[in-house]
């Protein structure tokens, strides 16, 4: 007997659904124990303007998430597939002045070859990727590369948003580039109020510099912001670029020691050129030396 009670016992424990309660933990939603639902990604339009160069569009929109207002700025190809670069208020602003002056080269490009027909002796600032010049834009959490470059079609602004998990790019023709500025300044007039900024007004910077060494380009670029005033050294190769940022505090060490170095990089190429034909003749009755003791060596055996 207690033989069956006890396989009834095991019985009912492998059968949970005997004990499972009939009444719900919760049998009605009571007022204040769950939240209501909220979609952290949830976007609200504030703003569009969509833009038509060649056979592209472009859709320029400002929206507002939980963490405040940004902008975002899309390609849709031919195929219908679409590129984005996100910006907040802020860094649009900055965006639309590095536009800006690339519009300007390029305007002074178009004088240049109308001036010149001859495509040889155009424009001598492309190199051989076709880049005319670029900006890099640097954040927190993305950097971005302006390029006005040309290719057999014409000149064009490559966009690249570069962060942690995503690297974007957007081809923009190079006569849209007004109209695109134009669409951000007029949406940052109505929906971005800047903060003040003492160091614009306090501050007059000098024009950027640039040039080339062999197959790159170093750019010199003034930058004040309200942190302070500062020296950027952009290096841009064929497929890669890199830049440092230097304070305004620290350009009189930095040119010390850049002096200093110049010299003795200058001194060195010269005693390495008056040493050289001394050091090809040692390194020449060594390797005679070598192959006499090897003959020797054969001779001997």
């Amino acid at each position: 007997m207690f033989g069956r009670e006890n396989a009834y016992s095991k019985e009912l424990k492998m059968q949970p659904l005997y004990f499972r309660s009939t009444v719900p933990i919760i049998p009605f939603q009571l007022p204040g124990v769950l939240p209501p639902h909220v979609d952290l990604t949830q976007e609200e339009d504030l703003d569009s303007v969509s833009l038509q160069f060649h056979q592209k569009r472009f859709y320029v929109d400002v929206k507002k998430n939980r963490r405040g207002r940004f902008m975002k700025i899309a390609e849709v190809g031919l195929d219908g597939r679409k590129s984005r670069i996100l910006l907040t208020m802020t860094a649009a602003d900055d965006l639309k002045e590095k536009i800006h002056d690339l519009a300007n080269v390029y305007d002074e490009i178009t004088a240049k070859e109308s001036e010149q027909p001859q495509p040889d002796q155009t424009v001598e600032s492309v190199n051989g990727d076709g880049v005319v010049k670029s900006h890099i834009l640097n954040y927190p959490h993305r950097r971005y590369y302006l390029d006005l470059k040309k290719n057999n079609r014409g000149y064009f602004l490559r966009i690249t948003m570069l962060s942690s998990s995503a690297r974007i790019k957007l081809a923009i023709p190079a006569e849209g580039m007004r109209k695109l500025y134009s669409s951000i300044c007029s949406m940052l007039k109505t929906w971005w109020i800047p903060a003040p900024e003492k160091t614009n007004a306090e501050v007059s910077l000098p024009p950027s510099k640039a040039f080339r060494i062999d197959n790159r380009i170093l750019y010199f670029d003034p930058v004040a912001n309200r942190h302070g005033v500062f020296l950027r050294i952009s290096q841009v190769w064929a497929s890669s670029r890199s830049a440092i940022t230097i304070p305004g505090r620290s350009i009189d060490k930095f040119r010390e020691i850049i002096n200093e170095l110049a010299d003795h990089i200058s001194a060195a190429t010269i005693d390495d050129k008056e040493n050289q034909p001394e050091e090809e003749e040692i390194a020449g009755s060594v390797v005679e030396t070598e192959a006499l003791k090897s003959q020797e060596f054969d001779s001997s055996h």
